[in-house]
Protein backbone atom coordinates (compact mmCIF):
# COMPACT_ATOMS: atom_id res chain seq x y z
CA UNK A 1 0.00 0.00 0.00
CA UNK A 2 1.29 3.59 -0.95
CA UNK A 3 2.79 5.48 2.35
CA UNK A 4 0.29 8.60 1.26
CA UNK A 5 -2.54 6.88 2.76
CA UNK A 6 -3.68 7.16 6.35
CA UNK A 7 -3.75 4.48 8.54
CA UNK A 8 -7.85 4.70 8.56
CA UNK A 9 -8.29 4.42 4.27
CA UNK A 10 -5.43 1.39 4.77
CA UNK A 11 -7.43 -0.52 7.08
CA UNK A 12 -10.62 -0.05 4.86
CA UNK A 13 -8.66 -1.27 1.82
CA UNK A 14 -7.17 -4.18 4.04
CA UNK A 15 -10.76 -5.35 5.48
CA UNK A 16 -12.43 -4.85 2.19
CA UNK A 17 -9.80 -7.24 0.58
CA UNK A 18 -10.92 -9.68 2.95
CA UNK A 19 -14.39 -9.27 2.92
CA UNK A 20 -13.95 -9.54 -1.41
CA UNK A 21 -11.35 -12.46 -1.68
CA UNK A 22 -11.69 -14.47 1.68
CA UNK A 23 -15.03 -13.74 3.52
CA UNK A 24 -16.49 -17.31 2.65
CA UNK A 25 -20.20 -16.98 4.04
CA UNK A 26 -20.23 -20.08 6.26
CA UNK A 27 -19.35 -18.20 9.87
CA UNK A 28 -22.13 -15.87 11.29
CA UNK A 29 -19.77 -13.65 13.16
CA UNK A 30 -18.18 -12.78 10.22
CA UNK A 31 -21.12 -11.99 8.22
CA UNK A 32 -22.55 -10.33 10.83
CA UNK A 33 -19.91 -7.79 11.75
CA UNK A 34 -19.00 -7.53 8.02
CA UNK A 35 -21.21 -4.75 7.67
CA UNK A 36 -21.36 -3.00 11.02
CA UNK A 37 -17.19 -2.51 10.32
CA UNK A 38 -17.36 -1.10 6.64
CA UNK A 39 -19.64 0.64 7.67
CA UNK A 40 -17.53 2.45 10.58
CA UNK A 41 -14.97 2.85 8.77
CA UNK A 42 -16.52 4.33 6.29
CA UNK A 43 -18.08 6.87 8.23
CA UNK A 44 -14.63 7.33 9.67
CA UNK A 45 -13.32 8.10 6.17
CA UNK A 46 -16.13 10.39 5.34
CA UNK A 47 -15.74 12.27 8.92
CA UNK A 48 -19.37 11.73 9.99
CA UNK A 49 -18.41 8.87 13.06
CA UNK A 50 -17.78 9.57 16.69
CA UNK A 51 -15.43 8.17 19.39
CA UNK A 52 -17.98 5.76 20.26
CA UNK A 53 -17.79 4.51 17.01
CA UNK A 54 -13.87 3.33 17.15
CA UNK A 55 -14.63 2.22 20.45
CA UNK A 56 -17.70 0.15 19.04
CA UNK A 57 -15.23 -1.27 16.09
CA UNK A 58 -12.52 -2.85 18.97
CA UNK A 59 -16.11 -4.38 20.67
CA UNK A 60 -17.00 -5.59 17.68
CA UNK A 61 -13.36 -7.01 15.98
CA UNK A 62 -12.91 -8.55 19.92
CA UNK A 63 -15.91 -10.37 19.92
CA UNK A 64 -15.58 -11.69 15.88
CA UNK A 65 -12.03 -12.83 16.50
CA UNK A 66 -13.49 -14.93 19.86
CA UNK A 67 -16.30 -16.30 17.39
CA UNK A 68 -14.97 -16.53 14.03
CA UNK A 69 -14.69 -19.92 13.65
CA UNK A 70 -11.53 -19.64 10.53
CA UNK A 71 -8.37 -17.99 10.88
CA UNK A 72 -9.12 -15.95 7.96
CA UNK A 73 -11.58 -13.88 9.87
CA UNK A 74 -9.96 -13.79 13.08
CA UNK A 75 -6.67 -12.37 11.07
CA UNK A 76 -8.82 -9.84 9.40
CA UNK A 77 -10.44 -8.63 13.11
CA UNK A 78 -7.00 -8.88 14.61
CA UNK A 79 -5.43 -7.07 12.02
CA UNK A 80 -8.33 -4.46 12.28
CA UNK A 81 -7.87 -4.48 16.18
CA UNK A 82 -3.84 -3.85 15.74
CA UNK A 83 -4.43 -0.77 13.36
CA UNK A 84 -6.76 0.73 15.73
CA UNK A 85 -4.69 0.48 18.38
CA UNK A 86 -1.10 1.46 16.63
CA UNK A 87 -2.77 4.67 14.77
CA UNK A 88 -5.57 5.35 17.78
CA UNK A 89 -4.39 9.09 17.43
CA UNK A 90 -5.51 9.12 13.67
CA UNK A 91 -8.66 7.62 14.17
CA UNK A 92 -9.49 9.89 16.85
CA UNK A 93 -9.02 12.74 14.24
CA UNK A 94 -10.99 11.10 11.66
CA UNK A 95 -14.09 10.60 14.35
CA UNK A 96 -13.62 13.67 16.55
CA UNK A 97 -11.77 16.41 14.86
CA UNK A 98 -12.94 15.71 11.23
CA UNK A 99 -9.13 15.58 10.24
CA UNK A 100 -7.36 13.13 7.82
CA UNK A 101 -3.49 13.66 9.35
CA UNK A 102 -2.18 12.38 6.07
CA UNK A 103 -4.62 14.92 4.15
CA UNK A 104 -5.28 11.81 1.54
CA UNK A 105 -9.20 11.32 3.12
CA UNK A 106 -10.63 13.75 0.65
CA UNK A 107 -13.85 13.43 1.73
CA UNK A 108 -13.11 15.41 5.01
CA UNK A 109 -10.56 18.04 3.39
CA UNK A 110 -11.41 21.51 3.62
CA UNK A 111 -9.65 23.93 1.87
CA UNK A 112 -9.41 27.67 3.21
CA UNK A 113 -8.45 30.78 2.34
CA UNK A 114 -5.85 32.85 4.48
CA UNK A 115 -7.21 36.45 4.64
CA UNK A 116 -3.59 37.59 5.52
CA UNK A 117 -1.99 35.88 2.40
CA UNK A 118 -4.37 36.57 -0.14
CA UNK A 119 -3.44 39.22 -2.58
CA UNK A 120 -6.74 38.38 -4.48
CA UNK A 121 -5.81 38.05 -7.67
CA UNK A 122 -9.14 36.33 -8.76
CA UNK A 123 -6.56 32.87 -10.06
CA UNK A 124 -8.29 30.73 -7.89
CA UNK A 125 -11.87 31.72 -8.61
CA UNK A 126 -11.00 31.79 -12.62
CA UNK A 127 -9.98 28.02 -12.15
CA UNK A 128 -12.29 26.79 -9.72
CA UNK A 129 -14.75 23.98 -11.77
CA UNK A 130 -17.12 23.94 -9.38
CA UNK A 131 -17.52 27.88 -8.70
CA UNK A 132 -16.62 27.25 -4.92
CA UNK A 133 -14.67 30.57 -5.12
CA UNK A 134 -16.35 33.65 -4.49
CA UNK A 135 -15.05 37.05 -4.03
CA UNK A 136 -13.85 40.09 -5.64
CA UNK A 137 -10.26 40.86 -7.31
CA UNK A 138 -8.59 43.66 -5.24
CA UNK A 139 -9.48 47.34 -6.48
CA UNK A 140 -6.94 49.57 -4.78
CA UNK A 141 -9.39 52.90 -4.57
CA UNK A 142 -12.46 50.75 -2.94
CA UNK A 143 -12.59 50.24 1.00
CA UNK A 144 -15.05 47.30 0.59
CA UNK A 145 -13.58 44.76 -1.37
CA UNK A 146 -14.98 41.26 -0.57
CA UNK A 147 -12.70 38.76 0.45
CA UNK A 148 -12.57 35.41 -1.05
CA UNK A 149 -13.76 32.09 0.48
CA UNK A 150 -14.71 28.74 -0.12
CA UNK A 151 -17.91 27.45 -0.25
CA UNK A 152 -17.14 23.56 1.11
CA UNK A 153 -20.48 22.72 -0.31
CA UNK A 154 -19.87 23.32 -3.29
CA UNK A 155 -15.93 22.56 -3.01
CA UNK A 156 -15.00 18.89 -5.35
CA UNK A 157 -11.84 19.45 -3.56
CA UNK A 158 -9.86 19.11 -6.69
CA UNK A 159 -6.68 21.55 -6.08
CA UNK A 160 -6.95 23.51 -8.95
CA UNK A 161 -6.94 26.54 -6.72
CA UNK A 162 -3.82 25.40 -4.56
CA UNK A 163 -1.85 24.41 -7.92
CA UNK A 164 -2.30 28.57 -8.62
CA UNK A 165 -1.87 30.33 -5.82
CA UNK A 166 1.36 31.63 -6.03
CA UNK A 167 0.96 33.11 -2.39
CA UNK A 168 0.14 29.44 -0.29
CA UNK A 169 -2.89 31.62 0.78
CA UNK A 170 -5.16 28.67 0.33
CA UNK A 171 -4.47 26.18 3.15
CA UNK A 172 -5.89 22.76 3.23
CA UNK A 173 -6.85 21.59 6.67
Amino acid sequence: MSEALCAVTRAYQEYMEFTEEQLCGRCIPCMAAAPMIIDVLERLRRGDATAADVDQLERICAEVYVTALCKHGQKAVANLSQAVKDYREAFSLHAEAKRCPERSCTEILRYQINPERCTQCDRCREVCPAGAVVGEPYVPYRADNYPYVIIQEKCTRCSACLEVCADKAIEVV
